[in-house]
């Protein structure tokens, strides 16, 4: 299959994404990672994958920690760069492949959200977590936010669905599961007044909790928490997402 991250992140389909994310929403998650990846002992270096627009990232670095994103969307990288400078802050913005990590670099702690986790067939997963682990120092934390296992995602799975995301954009969610594969192809048409402004279609493989556990401990993870919302309910059946924190054994 062609591999749809490649040109799925355009303007039409970011801009629906960053409209939709409060700043409170991205305080609380940020309040989250510093008890996650256990931040209160100084500034550390930090990993953010895939770092969208960098909402998070310069939350962190306005907080004195050194973060590298990486994200494969050059838009989001420009995003991520004018935000920067409204802040005035700063953080290294690598645009590229998750699967390929900055290279003979180590961090203090790392961390995927956004949904961003299960873009890829298991064997790619795999590899994603490998490259995670190869810059990580036993002991340091990982932090993986999705809304796509299991467990969360296929009790209630509507062929169509659709979201408000502020006044202006309404946007249609179709989706098609794809039981020999366990993927979900979803197709975003997005709206604006009466008219269809964008349509494009993105993959989320789905894995049990069961089978993210078992892929960190292959990269090299012993999974500490599984949790179900920012407040710290445990993560079960029906959940509508999965935060889960590991560590580097």
């Amino acid at each position: 299959m062609p591999d749809w991250t490649i040109d799925f992140f355009t303007t039409a389909a970011l801009d629906s994404w960053h409209r939709s994310r409060t700043h409170d929403e991205t305080l609380a998650e940020v309040a989250f990672l510093q008890q996650a990846l256990v931040l209160d002992a100084g500034p550390r270096r930090l990993l953010d994958v895939a770092c969208g627009a960098g909402r998070h990232a310069i939350a962190l670095a306005k907080q004195g920690h050194k973060v590298t994103g990486v994200d494969i969307a050059a838009e989001n990288a420009d995003r991520a760069r004018e935000q920067c400078e409204l802040a005035q802050v700063e953080f290294d913005i690598i645009v590229g492949d998750m699967r390929a990590l900055p290279a003979r670099v180590e961090f203090d702690g790392a961390y995927c959200l956004g949904n961003s986790f299960g873009y890829f067939p298991r064997q790619e997963t795999q590899r994603f977590l490998a490259e995670v682990a190869a810059v990580l120092p036993q002991g340091a934390r990982f932090v993986i936010d999705t809304a796509t296992a299991a467990e969360s995602i296929l009790l209630d799975l509507h062929p169509q669905t659709w979201q408000r995301i502020d006044d202006e954009l309404l946007v249609l969610l179709e989706c098609d599961y794809d039981v020999s594969e366990s993927r979900l192809e979803t197709t975003y048409t997005t709206i604006k007044g009466r008219e269809v402004i964008d349509a494009r279609t993105s993959h989320h493989y789905v894995f049990t909790s069961g089978e993210i556990v078992a892929m960190l401990h292959s990269a090299g993870f012993e999974t500490l928490t599984m949790l179900a919302d920012l407040d710290g309910t445990p993560f079960a059946l029906g959940a509508d997402r999965l935060l889960l924190t590991a560590e580097r054994y």
